[in-house]
């Protein structure tokens, strides 16, 4: 039997943007103002600062997105992946006038509110190139409602070519397009994320996403109350650790780039799921830096 040589161990699919994040202490009223605390700059997407950070972690890994601009915002943007080695392949698709961005607002209870200028990062999908999916030990695909046609040809590729899934719902709906292209792949594990007053509901979510893709296991994040797991014939909680929480900006990221770091790795899923709960919660303690020439390793 001929073993398939794999030139990546991740492949990740999402839209890339900048993202400028700023934390007040509280929202203002309508009309009125409140002081930054804080400011920092990121990836936007959970694909990039998943690649981002399991490259910085030594993995072999590429980056499946749109275009982005030769402006300072892009070429800053292409620092962040350029400064860990991961290997970025967009579409055809011409360079927009403007790289796609974020503008993120978190506060001291743990909110976020973000207002996005996205529309060329999710057209462009349809044209990039997914060959790296198809040449690589796990794909991670981000199946958010609003990139989801272009997210179920990246679920074919990857179910074409054999290769395991992570697939990330964002706390969206199932598409149905996404629905169908995931029933042809081997999905190692679905994950979306509910709010902590749905807490109650993430089991009945796991299993009810179980069934639907026949994946290997079904995560749900629920913030700071962690997040519980199903396969078939288990079920696990993770808890979150209590911690004095900076932000919570690019935790869910967070969690499934070491999810996937795990996997990679030959753990099993309790290891894999421990090593996830904690990289979601230690990511909330740290001040990301401020200096503008270095990147700083949080996206949202």
């Amino acid at each position: 039997m001929t073993v398939r040589q794999s030139q990546w161990d991740l492949a990740c699919f999402s839209y890339l943007a900048h993202a400028r994040v700023s934390h007040v202490a509280r929202y203002p009223e309508a009309n009125q103002g409140a002081e930054v605390t804080r400011t920092f700059s990121s990836l936007a997407g959970d694909g990039p600062i998943i690649a981002q950070d399991c490259a910085a972690l030594g993995l072999r890994t590429a980056l499946v997105a749109n275009q982005i601009s030769d402006d300072p915002t892009g070429r800053h943007t292409r620092q962040y992946l350029d400064a860990v080695g991961v290997h970025y392949r967009a579409g055809p698709s011409s360079a927009p006038r403007r790289t796609p961005h974020l503008t993120v607002i978190t506060d001291d209870a743990g909110t976020r509110t973000w207002f996005a200028d996205l529309t060329h990062a999710y057209a462009s999908l349809h044209q990039a190139d997914t060959s790296p999916i198809e040449q690589a030990r796990l794909a991670y695909i981000d199946g958010y409602m609003v990139i989801a046609d272009a997210a179920a040809g990246a679920l074919l590729a990857a179910a074409g070519a054999g290769v395991p899934v992570l697939l990330n719902l964002g706390g969206d709906r199932l598409h149905p397009k996404l629905h169908q292209a995931a029933r042809q792949a081997h999905v190692f594990a679905v994950q979306t994320s509910l709010p902590e007053f749905r807490a109650p509901d993430a089991d009945d979510t796991a299993r009810s996403l179980l069934t639907e893709l026949g994946a290997h296991a079904a995560v749900v994040t629920v913030g700071a109350l962690g997040a519980v797991a199903v396969t078939r014939t288990t079920t696990h909680q993770i808890p979150a650790r209590k911690v004095d929480v900076v932000h919570t900006h690019g935790a869910g990221a967070a969690f499934s780039a070491a999810l996937a770091a795990a996997h990679l790795d030959g753990h099993d899923l309790p290891t894999a799921l421990h090593r996830a709960g904690e990289a979601g919660t230690a990511h909330c303690t740290t001040i990301p830096g401020t200096d503008a020439s270095t990147p700083e390793r949080t996206a949202s």
